[in-house]
């Protein structure tokens, strides 16, 4: 089994300490992690087994935490993809004045939600573990601006308000998910045509996330037959 690499909040859970007392042992030196070609920090698992018995942090099973071969690139990179769009999705939420803005992708046949801004933790657990509303289904099928009523559908939360819209991402010619984006205010046809390149653009990162992923597989895959 080859061990593959573990990203902070993989790390962090496999020592049992948070992120932040993980990020200072860093800067204190006693851990250097690698970096991916996006920036992302990677930690090498025998180094933190390492760490761990040097701090006395080892926990039962711990030389057992090496992770499996690196899976698909739209699973193994959902946690870098969902970072991404909270950070590309907050401005559009702060132009257009909206409560919350998110995106379905599409994974293994399913349209899934992946990340947004203005979402607190319990709606996105909801958001995950649920089916995409029907206006978010008919814009990723239709490839076409979806009008909504949130408090018809008691979308995004049951308490929703407003008025919402959904519109298609794609990439490579077909579709790849779905934005939702919810405001207190009728949107005016303007925001309309912001929320229209926005998705575009969303629609690249996207693109280059999953990229970047696969890069960084092939890489480590690379890697460990080099080790060999």
């Amino acid at each position: 089994m080859i061990e593959r690499r573990l990203t902070v909040s993989e790390a962090s859970r496999a020592l049992g300490m948070s992120r932040t007392t993980l990020l200072a042992a860093e800067d204190a030196g006693l851990l250097t992690p690698l970096r991916t070609p996006g920036g992302h920090r990677r930690y090498d698992p025998a180094e933190l087994r390492r760490y761990a018995d040097r701090a006395g942090t080892g926990q039962p099973g711990w030389v057992d935490a090496a992770v499996p071969e690196p899976r698909p690139p739209d699973e193994s990179g959902s946690a870098d993809i969902a970072a991404a769009v909270r950070a590309a999705v907050r401005p559009l939420v702060q132009v257009l004045d909206a409560d919350t803005a998110g995106l379905y992708l599409l994974h293994d046949g399913e349209l899934r939600f992946t990340a947004g801004f203005g979402v607190r933790r319990w709606l996105a657990e909801r958001l995950t573990s649920g089916p995409p509303p029907a206006p978010v289904v008919q814009a990723f099928r239709t490839r076409r601006p979806c009008l909504f009523d949130p408090a018809a559908i008691r979308f995004p939360e049951p308490r929703a308000v407003g008025q919402g819209l959904t519109v298609a991402l794609q990439g490579d010619g077909s579709a790849v998910g779905a934005l939702f984006v919810v405001t207190r205010h009728d949107l005016l046809p303007g925001e309309l045509r912001v929320v229209d390149a926005f998705r575009d653009v969303l629609a690249m990162l996207v693109q280059d996330q999953r990229r970047i992923v696969d890069l960084e597989h092939r890489l480590a895959r690379i890697a460990a037959i080099i080790e060999l």
